[in-house]
């Protein structure tokens, strides 16, 4: 039987626990503004080309 590889959160740069689901993880463990600030961070480096 083959094993589930790690989910790992970029937001607290740990791995999850493989019965926990990133969605889950993210909804519990971390603040809407840490989250928005995140994806705006995210698309402003993809889209403009800023550094983060």
């Amino acid at each position: 039987m083959a094993s589930k590889a790690p989910i790992y959160c970029e937001l607290c740069k740990e791995t999850i626990d493989t019965n926990e689901s990133l969605e889950h993880h993210l909804l519990n463990e971390h603040r809407p503004p840490e989250l928005a600030e995140r994806l705006a961070s995210q698309w402003e480096s993809e889209e403009l080309g800023d550094p983060s």
